[in-house]
């Protein structure tokens, strides 16, 4: 063997391929590989409104969540409806008999909203974003909306949640 072949590893003998040649990417594979990604975002852009559009509501029936003996007059108490849901729910109990229940992610940025029975409001802690406990409207803050309501019916002494109070136009009017 001559010496110059001793001083080249075995290995690039047979991958013969420069480093510079193997990072080289040519102009048209760029603009291909920037126009699959855009194509791709683009397609998911339109895709996801029309699948939520289409995607049927489903029916939640009454949910069994408690005890009316399980809260005192003031309490709130989290809570999420079958395992894979991921948003959670806050019960409230503002008096002896008058039960809400809305979705605990505020309608500005997701953020935990909490009942404060001292002042009768549930509010935002991360922007200082407040809403009614009786209906869910905005009193004050960057919320854009109300929190989504779920219907709460009592049955002796157990606590059931039902479907979304839907909410009409003249309320955002």
């Amino acid at each position: 063997m001559s010496e110059d072949n001793k001083k080249i590893p075995a290995w690039k003998s047979d991958f013969p391929i420069k480093k510079r040649e193997a990072a080289y990417v040519s102009r048209k594979e760029f603009i291909k590989l920037i126009t699959f990604f855009s194509g791709t975002l683009a397609f998911a852009n339109v895709a996801i409104p029309v699948f939520n559009y289409f995607k049927k509501e489903r029916n939640l029936g009454e949910y069994f969540i408690g005890l009316t003996t399980d809260l005192e007059v003031g309490g709130m108490r989290t809570f999420y409806i079958h395992e894979d849901h991921r948003n959670p729910y806050m019960l409230i109990r503002i008096a002896e008999d008058k039960w809400k229940v809305f979705e605990q992610k505020c309608t500005h940025l997701s953020c935990s909203v909490l009942y404060n029975h001292e002042e009768n409001v549930i509010e935002c802690p991360c922007h200082h974003g407040f809403f009614n406990p009786d209906d869910g409207s905005v009193i004050q803050g960057p919320p854009p909306r109300p929190l989504p309501q779920l219907i709460v019916v009592v049955k002796g002494d157990k606590i059931y949640v039902t479907d979304f109070i839907k909410e009409t136009k003249e309320e955002h009017s």
